[in-house]
């Protein structure tokens, strides 16, 4: 896909390439290309530039270097004048989170969109992909004025430090200059996890518990329960299920990263997978929790007949008793209906880890080859 920003002079025209993952930087692409295209123009009032995106499997766990061989293939045979990678990899250097990364001889970088943060990403990353095309442009085409290189985005802000390499293929990195960097990066991984989209992965799940509250519902046992047990032992019992749901997920998907190597840097990566799994099953398993009890508490308040509800408890009726009786409900319905049950789609399970996304992208690239 192709984003002109009007009629084009053949001796002005510049070409910015974006090669993105597949799924969520591809998003990101697609989303901002021509907000790109704009910011490019605007910077460089001399040429006419275009941004073509392209999206392919590539693994950038390990940064810029290793892949770049074949980065200046592509590059080259779509004649792009730079290039810029994303990836929804969290890269480390030394003990720091790595934002972005330059190659040395090469008008090619590599953005790692985790390392921005989760926070207004989608501008972040424009004016990061825009920066950065228009600094490898001005640094690196020999018709143009040779500055320092400094993409604004990144050159200036607080939170990043900007380091020049004289050694080997990166001539420029990128790197969290703050000790908030590893929150800053786990909240990029959770954002990039889309745990939101889990609930579509928990259907059948859902569908087996929504069935199993419906029993559950009718039965005084549950009534009487959830009047003794109180908030306190209701919020434990909620915990429970979902965390019960979590551990569910993660055994029968595999989902749990060892390092493959006793390294520091693979068990780093190792942690940050599996912080940035469980959390993200958390967040879509808790969505899925409030969903099944509006559903449940519904249910409650046109299944129920007050004055039998009234009689078993022994005292007057409050909102309050239904709703304990659709929180008690709801977790034992969490618990019984769904870890008895399949999931829909075991795809948008495995989207919500890091290390399942990887290997399978390592597994397209060998199939490739």
């Amino acid at each position: 896909m192709s984003e002109h920003s009007g009629d084009v002079n053949p001796n002005s025209a510049r070409t910015l390439g974006v090669l993105a993952e597949p799924e969520v930087t591809a998003e990101f692409a697609e989303r901002n290309g021509r907000e790109v295209g704009h910011l490019l123009n605007l910077a460089d009032e001399r040429h006419d530039w275009s941004v073509a995106i392209e999206y392919q499997d590539f693994t950038a766990g390990n940064g810029l270097a290793p892949m770049l061989d074949s980065l200046v293939k592509h590059r080259t045979l779509r004649a792009w004048d730079v290039m810029v990678c994303l990836t929804d990899l969290p890269i480390r250097f030394e003990g720091r989170t790595v934002v972005a990364e330059v190659a040395l001889a090469d008008p090619i970088s590599l953005v790692s969109l985790p390392a921005l943060g989760a926070v207004n990403i989608d501008r972040r990353v424009r004016s990061a992909v825009a920066d950065l095309g228009q600094a490898m442009h001005r640094h690196f085409d020999p018709e143009d004025d040779a500055v320092e290189f400094g993409p604004p985005s990144l050159h200036h802000s607080r939170l990043i430090e900007a380091a020049v390499l004289d050694e080997g293929p990166i001539g420029f990195r990128y790197v969290s200059a703050t000790r908030l960097g590893r929150g800053r990066l786990l909240a990029g991984m959770l954002r990039a996890n889309r745990p939101w989209r889990l609930v579509f992965g928990l259907k059948s799940a859902m569908a087996a518990a929504i069935a199993t509250g419906a029993f559950a519902l009718v039965t005084d046992t549950i009534w009487q329960l959830a009047d003794l047990l109180g908030a306190p032992r209701l919020t434990l019992l909620t915990a429970l299920s979902i965390g019960s749901m979590v551990f569910w997920i993660i055994t029968q998907h595999d989902l749990w990263e060892s390092p493959r190597r006793n390294e520091p840097l693979e068990r780093y990566k190792a942690s940050l997978y599996n912080i940035s799994t469980v959390w993200s099953l958390i967040i879509g398993v808790v969505i899925s929790y409030v969903l099944l009890f509006v559903a449940v508490l519904l249910a409650a308040a046109f299944a129920i007949d007050d004055a039998l509800l009234a009689v078993t408890l022994q005292h007057p009726l409050t909102v309050w008793d239904f709703a304990e009786v659709a929180w008690m409900t709801t977790s034992a319905a969490l618990i019984g209906g769904a870890l008895g049950s399949g999931f829909e789609s075991k795809d948008d399970i495995l989207r919500a880890a890091y290390g399942q996304r990887e290997r399978h992208r390592r597994q397209s690239i060998d199939e490739g080859e």
